[in-house]
């Protein structure tokens, strides 16, 4: 047979619905919170992130250059090296 509701039976389950209802809210408001806080640190990492990728394409830039300054130095040094182990002749005489 089914169970009646009685009028204390409802009132309680009312209660018990408010008072979960007021649960979730709360949760609901936490948990907005964190979406906020998410989206600021999201926000920040974006930004450092484009910051990081800014400096190493300077890194690259510096890295590159780097590398033509030292092909420039080896080169100039072969050429002091053949100058001075091969000198031109000095008045037709080596």
């Amino acid at each position: 047979m089914a169970q009646r509701w009685t009028d204390e039976m409802l009132d309680r389950q009312a209660e018990e619905n408010t008072r979960a209802f007021r649960e979730l809210r709360e949760a609901i408001g936490r948990l907005e919170t964190q979406v906020a806080a998410n989206t600021q640190a999201v926000a920040a990492n974006t930004q450092a992130i484009a910051e990081l990728r800014e400096g190493q394409a300077m890194m690259m830039q510096i890295v590159m250059q780097q590398q033509t300054n030292i092909q420039e130095l080896r080169q100039d040094t072969r050429r002091i090296l053949d100058a001075l182990i091969n000198p031109p002749p000095m008045n037709g005489h080596r």
